[in-house]
C-alpha cells in the first residue's frame, strides 16, 4: 500500500498523525512569469513542483507535500506580456503565513523548494520569520544549487558566465525532459546582455558577487538569458535527478536536525 504525501488529500486526524511522525513538510515555490519564445509561463512552478514531488516521493514516510506557491515577485519582467507581479512584501508575508500555520499545527521542520532566481532573497526572509516567529525551523534551497557541480562541467555546452540563467540551456533541458510538448525549441535562440563582466552577469551554475536586477527588457530582446539551443531533454533528465536526490538527503538531514533550546545571555 503506497504512502499518502499530498498534504491537500489529507484528512485533519492524518496531518496530526503526520506531525506526530515527524514528517517535513516540503513547498515548492514558483513564479507566473514569461520564459522567452520558447517556454510556458509556468516553467518556474514546474521545476520546482517536479523537483520537490520526486524527492518526497522516495521518502514518503519522512516528508509530505504541499500545494506549490505559483505567483512571486517579477515585476522586471512585466515589459512581456504575461507576467504576474506581487509585491514584495505580499509574497513574503504569504509564505510566512503558510509556514506558521504548519508550525500551529505542530509541524518543527518546513522545506521551502525555490524554482525562481528573484524568490531567493524573499523567501530567505520568509524562511528566516517562520524560524524566528514560531517553534518550528525552516530551510529554502534553490533546486539549481541541488545538482552537482561535477555533473553541470560534464554537461554544459553554453558560455559562461549566463549561458545558464533564464530560459537557458538549464531550464529549457528540464522542460524537454518534463513537458517536451510545452517547449517551442524551432524559436529558441541565444540571447546575452551586451554588457557583461566579472562582476555583473547572471547565471544558475553561480551566483554574480554583485547583487543587481534591473528590468529584464533593458539587457535581452527576447525574454531569454543564455542559450537554450544546446538544451536536450537527457540532460534535463540528468540535472533533474541529480537535484532530486540531493533534495532527499537535505529533506533527512532537516528531519533529523536537533531543535536544541535558545539561550538568553542578558
Amino acid at each position: 500500500m503506497s504512502v499518502k504525501y499530498r498534504y491537500e488529500e489529507f484528512t485533519w486526524p492524518e496531518i496530526r498523525e503526520a506531525v506526530a511522525r515527524n514528517r517535513v513538510p516540503v513547498l515548492a515555490v514558483g513564479t507566473i512569469e514569461q520564459h522567452g519564445p520558447h517556454l510556458p509561463l509556468i516553467t518556474d512552478v514546474l521545476t520546482a513542483s517536479e523537483v520537490a514531488r520526486r524527492a518526497v516521493e522516495r521518502i514518503p514516510e519522512q516528508s509530505l507535500l504541499m500545494p506549490p506557491v505559483y505567483y512571486a515577485f517579477n515585476e522586471h519582467h512585466l515589459d512581456f506580456p504575461g507576467t504576474i507581479a506581487i509585491a514584495g512584501h505580499t509574497f513574503i508575508d504569504y509564505v510566512t503565513d503558510i509556514g506558521k500555520s504548519l508550525a500551529h499545527h505542530g509541524f518543527r521542520r518546513i522545506l521551502l523548494v525555490n524554482g525562481h532566481g528573484s524568490n531567493v532573497p524573499f523567501l530567505d526572509i520568509a524562511a528566516r520569520r517562520i524560524t524566528n516567529q514560531t517553534e518550528a525551523i525552516c530551510a529554502m534551497v534553490p533546486w539549481w544549487n541541488l545538482i552537482d557541480r561535477a555533473l553541470i562541467a560534464e554537461l554544459r555546452e553554453s558560455a559562461w558566465p549566463g549561458g545558464m540563467a533564464h530560459a537557458c540551456e538549464l531550464e529549457t533541458s528540464l522542460l524537454l525532459y518534463l513537458r517536451g510538448d510545452l517547449v517551442q525549441m524551432e524559436k529558441a535562440e541565444p540571447d546575452f546582455p551586451p554588457q557583461r563582466s566579472d562582476f555583473f552577469y547572471w547565471d544558475l551554475e553561480k551566483a554574480s558577487p554583485v547583487y543587481f536586477q534591473e528590468f529584464f527588457s533593458r539587457y535581452s530582446r527576447t525574454g531569454t538569458l543564455g542559450d537554450p539551443t544546446k538544451a536536450t531533454a537527457e540532460k534535463g533528465r540528468r540535472f533533474l535527478e541529480s537535484a532530486v536526490a540531493n533534495l532527499v538527503r537535505v529533506i533527512e538531514e532537516l528531519r533529523a536536525r536537533e531543535i536544541r533550546p535558545r539561550t538568553d545571555h542578558h
